[in-house]
């Protein structure tokens, strides 16, 4: 009796097995690099075949940043149209449930396999993943839409909710964001943009200015080389600081402390030249014995250190 329910116990596991590996060859795998991997040139159907089921996004996609790419002459059957980014026709019209790239199901690490493919040229994987966005779980769907937008519809943070703009006033960007930049960022830096409403603030509010113009949201390794200190970039814009001088303020001059944002706030502050304290309060956090020196004043008052930033006459910061 035991035996029997073993051979029956073996047979229904055979079954299950045969099953799923009957299941297994009649799929192809839906992740992004071995649907690519297993597809035939006569697997790509064109984007007449697509349009058939999916027209309105068809006749839409002509107006996407992507299209001049995806409709090059000469590009390989798998870079390009609908299938560039979806997986090869065949598979999808064999199987529409399940067999094709949807970038609102598959994964952040699916997504990036996908987009990649093409935007090699940017950065590698092996880039990517060391970067911040990545580490995060931030897809490149999270802030670039495929097609072109029609409202403002973030799906990264509050997902599927439609976000109001943060400011009025905004610089145009890139084209393939589902937003302009700060109301993009907001989603999950919502304490740094925050800090743009403050008195003092880069004018980001006022359209002037992009988040981008200081930030590199996914840098080249070209980026990563010439990477060097806050001030190397805070002086693209404010040149009168840059330097070199003779007495140099060892924070501004980057040998000590963070540079600039040693004494400023780059995203805004309620001091004056978005400084992180107001007066003598700033200085004190480092020159301690300096407290009951000439009080009642700041120490850059007129007479006193007025070249904070470096001298090349005075080792005290007394005149330029």
């Amino acid at each position: 009796m035991q035996l029997g329910r073993l051979a029956l116990a073996a047979v229904a596991s055979l079954s299950l097995l045969t099953g799923a590996m009957y299941q297994n060859a009649k799929k192809p795998k839906s992740l992004p690099l071995s649907l690519f991997a297993q597809a035939k040139a006569s697997d790509f159907l064109g984007d007449k075949k697509c349009a058939e089921c999916h027209d309105d996004v068809a006749a839409n996609f002509v107006n996407s940043a992507h299209a001049i790419y995806m409709h090059a002459p000469g590009a390989p059957l798998d870079k390009q149209g609908c299938e560039a980014c979806h997986g090869p026709g065949s598979f999808h019209v064999r199987d529409q449930d399940s067999v094709v790239i949807s970038y609102k199901t598959i994964s952040a690490k699916e997504v990036e396999d996908a987009c990649l493919r093409c935007h090699g040229d940017l950065m590698k994987k092996p880039h990517w993943d060391s970067e911040a966005h990545a580490r995060a779980g931030i897809s490149c769907v999270d802030c670039h839409q495929i097609h072109p937008k029609e409202n403002v519809n973030i799906t990264g943070g509050d997902r599927g909710v439609v976000q109001k703009q943060v400011f009025a006033a905004v610089k145009p960007s890139n084209p393939l964001l589902k937003a302009d930049e700060p109301t993009l960022c907001n989603q999950c830096h919502k304490a740094e943009v925050m800090k743009f409403r403050d008195n003092s603030h880069h004018p980001i509010p006022e359209g002037r200015m992009l988040c981008s113009d200081c930030h590199s949201i996914h840098p080249t390794n070209a980026d990563r080389l010439k990477a060097t200190s806050f001030k190397s970039k805070c002086v693209t814009c404010h040149q009168d600081i840059a330097g070199p001088f003779a007495f140099e303020h060892d924070p501004v001059a980057g040998w000590t402390g963070s540079g600039c944002t040693e004494c400023h706030n780059p995203h805004g502050s309620n001091n004056p030249t978005l400084l992180k304290s107001f007066s003598r309060g700033l200085c004190l956090q480092c020159h301690t014995d300096k407290g009951a020196h000439h009080p009642g004043h700041t120490c850059w008052d007129a007479g006193c250190h007025v070249a904070i930033h470096g001298s090349n006459t005075n080792a005290d910061f007394l005149s330029r």
